[in-house]
């Protein structure tokens, strides 16, 4: 499988192609997980949120106007201020929270833990971006970066009016491919080219789908029987 993302979908691309270890936990505290208190059901949700493996069949990620960095537009008070008011957090996620504050009140002590929202993940230096950058894509896993610019100007100190050319930069990619462009590039023919580039040349270096052979059993003809 090939997973594709755009803007901060990407950041859910990479997601797929992780090994997180203990970066996300230890951004929240440096007990060690497996003497926290909490119930079963908790603990699952906890560990499959922060403690983040490869998912198997993810064989390509391709980042599209990523912020790897954060997006300046979404430090922008008004943009927090909106979008704050129309998201609100899943019970499961506010109650695991509250959950994990009771019953190991020494955390809170260690750091303020907030359940970020989608602008909250979006800002430079919050918390999750910054660890999140740190981590590389597993290395038996290709990555590919397009990223958009708007304008003639240097690249380098470009965006494209959400994102930042040097937050969507990431290194160790297989290719990186600049377009002059607004955030929403994904709609045009030089986009779209792109992708379908790398999708060609993935396909290429797939292996051979497997040849499933179908056999008939016949049942043996009556002795004696002749044709």
């Amino acid at each position: 499988m090939v997973v594709i993302g755009h803007s901060q979908g990407g950041l859910l691309t990479k997601m797929t192609a992780i090994h997180s270890g203990n970066a996300f936990w230890n951004g929240i505290s440096r007990k060690d997980f497996a003497k926290v208190r909490l119930d079963v059901e908790d603990r699952a949700l906890l560990q499959a949120v922060l403690f983040v493996e490869p998912l198997p069949f993810v064989d390509r990620v391709v980042f599209i106007c990523t912020p790897h960095g954060g997006s300046y537009l979404a430090a922008s008070g008004w943009v927090r201020s909106i979008i704050t008011r129309l998201v609100s957090l899943p019970a499961t996620v506010t109650k695991t929270t509250v959950a994990l504050l009771t019953l190991n009140p020494d955390l809170a002590s260690v750091t303020t833990l907030q359940t970020p929202n989608v602008v909250d993940n979006m800002t430079p230096g919050n918390r999750f971006i910054k660890t999140l950058h740190t981590i590389p894509v597993a290395p038996n896993v290709p990555a590919n970066s397009i990223i958009a610019v708007r304008g003639d100007g240097p690249f380098e100190s470009g965006d494209d009016g959400v994102v930042k050319y040097e937050s969507a930069h990431v290194a160790g990619v297989e290719s990186e491919k600049v377009v002059r462009s607004s955030h929403s590039t994904q709609a045009l023919p030089e986009t779209i080219g792109e992708v379908r580039r790398i999708l060609l040349e993935h396909a290429e270096g797939a292996p051979p789908p497997a040849v499933h052979e179908t056999t008939i059993a016949r049942e043996p003809e009556p002795a004696g029987k002749k044709d």
